[in-house]
């Protein structure tokens, strides 16, 4: 597969077999370059653990509500959706 700069930046994470996050929080964007900007900014990437797709993130467990303040305090207005499901 090959390398990409949002690589070098955000690594993909590429399971080894099917899995099932329960309560995961993810980071959407609408493009790549974005998800690429905010994954080069310290204060955002620290609560990222890596990438699903171009334009998904992986959100480090129990820390949404910190990333939603970053996001926030950059200058971002993130929308939050939460799961209503059990």
């Amino acid at each position: 597969m090959k390398q990409t700069k949002l690589d070098a930046v955000l690594p993909r994470i590429i399971p080894g077999k099917d899995e099932l996050h329960l309560h995961a929080a993810i980071l959407e964007t609408s493009d790549a370059p974005q998800l690429m900007e905010l994954a080069s900014d310290s204060k955002v990437r620290r609560f990222l653990l890596g990438r699903l797709s171009d334009t998904v993130a992986l959100v480090d467990p129990g820390n949404a509500e910190e990333l939603e303040r970053a996001l926030i305090a950059g200058g971002h207005t993130p929308k939050i959706e939460e799961s209503k499901g059990k």
